[in-house]
């Protein structure tokens, strides 16, 4: 992930821009620089060779316009590059693989105009020579994009807007919040593109009160806040790398926010709901995992008959990946102990579509009603996204499919008690003896 730190403006579109034709002398001590400045070409691609020394280039950036920098090989050369201010030698920008492949890539925004030097380099590791990567050759691409304002855009429940982010481009927009309501935005990377969202949302008054780099996976960004004032909240979007590239921000469509217990009751018939997320310790608003425990009525139920249930846990129709809503259910079954959760069986997709069967035979625990009250379901995502869900227990047993061609379906495990072991007695004291023995 590359990092760079310049003060942007908004950009609202890519159009080509030529590099400023201005002829500056070039200083490299011993290096070689090739003035790019001085090459009258409009294709804007160059060719050049990287030995035990890097290749130096040196171009002007042009007021108001960003500068992407393509470094690509045509050899076995893994290339890198580093781009400096060629007048202070401050480091604006380091890049390896981000093109794709071994290709670099960075992006550096003109500011008031600057003049920048474009060193490529070999990747060096031990035992580089051996494997033939001392040397190669490489095309260097430049693509000028003009920077223009970006204004501040509504949104509101439901929205998707798109745009392009380049260098330190932040974009706005304005969502109008009431107290209690639970806002959730995510900022999408394009499939083909090389941005690495990153998502801030202001309060009414200016601040920030919250923030997000890649919670939703693949780099890109989800941000979830319960508002506590009225008022109008600033959601801003930006490139948390150097690289840009397209994006879509969406805001979901509104829904309540629920406050879950960590240990609920359920009893043989009921539909528990829930959602479940990264947790509470990791600042989101829905827990990593919820508990049940059975209802007197069904321990009751237990003792006096039958004990063969089966456990399912779907996850809720309707689910929107890009918002976690994509949950792969998994059901753990355990007992509470002094030491924790110890589990006794557990499932995944038995349920098909990724929901989780759990059958069970608790006929055995009958016997002891308090081992029954120690008995709990634990419901978890399996991968780490989150989602609705729904938790059912039924009576009967249902077999559980086999994964593997020709064998048999999984018939379901009986709990067994251990018989209690009374503890060994206490030694017994030592006899005293009295003057007379001997």
């Amino acid at each position: 992930m590359i990092k760079h730190g310049f003060a942007g403006q908004g950009f609202a579109g890519r159009l080509l821009a030529g590099v400023a034709l201005l002829l500056v002398p070039a200083v490299a001590g011993a290096q070689d620089v090739r003035d790019l400045d001085a090459e009258q070409s409009n294709v804007r691609n160059f060719t050049g060779n990287v030995g035990s020394e890097p290749a130096v280039f040196e171009v002007s950036i042009a007021a108001q316009t960003v500068l992407k920098i393509d470094v690509i090989t045509t050899s076995e050369l893994d290339p890198t590059v580093k781009v400096t201010d060629a007048f202070t030698g401050e480091v604006l920008a380091e890049d390896d693989d981000s093109g794709g492949d071994l290709n670099s890539r960075v992006t550096i925004p003109g500011a008031d105009g600057r003049r920048v030097r474009i060193e490529v380099s070999r990747f060096s590791y031990d035992g580089m020579e051996e494997a033939g990567y001392q040397s190669g050759s490489f095309d260097l691409r430049l693509t000028s994009m003009v920077q223009s304002p970006q204004t501040l855009r509504n949104v509101t429940w439901g929205s998707a807007l798109g745009g392009t982010l380049l260098g330190d481009d932040e974009h706005q927009f304005a969502f109008e919040g009431v107290p209690g309501q639970l806002l959730e935005v995510a900022l999408l990377r394009s499939e083909d593109g090389n941005l690495d969202p990153y998502l801030e949302l202001r309060d009414p008054a200016g601040d920030v009160v919250a923030s997000n780099d890649d919670s939703g996976g693949n780099l890109n960004s989800l941000l979830r806040h319960v508002m506590q004032a009225s008022g109008t909240y600033t959601i801003t979007a930006r490139d948390y790398g150097s690289n840009g590239g397209d994006y879509t921000l969406r805001v979901a469509e509104q829904r309540e926010l629920v406050v879950q217990a960590p240990l609920q009751v359920i009893s043989i018939g009921d539909h528990a709901e829930g959602r479940l997320g990264t947790g509470y310790e990791n600042g989101d608003i829905d827990p990593a995992e919820i508990m049940y425990q059975l209802s007197e009525e069904t321990i009751a139920d237990i003792v006096s008959g039958d004990g063969e249930v089966t456990i399912r846990m779907t996850a809720a129709e309707g689910g929107d990946s890009e918002f976690n809503n994509g949950l792969d259910p998994y059901v753990e079954l355990g007992f509470d102990t002094p030491l924790g959760f110890a589990s006794v069986d557990s499932d995944d997709d038995s349920g098909g579509s990724l929901n989780a069967m759990l059958p069970i035979d608790l006929s055995n625990l009958g016997r002891d009603p308090a081992l029954l009250a120690r008995l709990r379901i634990k419901v978890k995502s399996f991968s780490s996204t989150g989602g609705g869900y729904s938790l059912h227990i039924t009576e009967g047993l249902e077999l559980r499919p086999a994964y593997e061609e020709g064998a048999e379906e999984i018939s379901p495990p009986m709990i067994h008690t251990v018989p209690s072991i009374p503890p060994p007695a206490p030694p017994a004291p030592p006899r005293l003896r009295n003057s007379s023995e001997s």
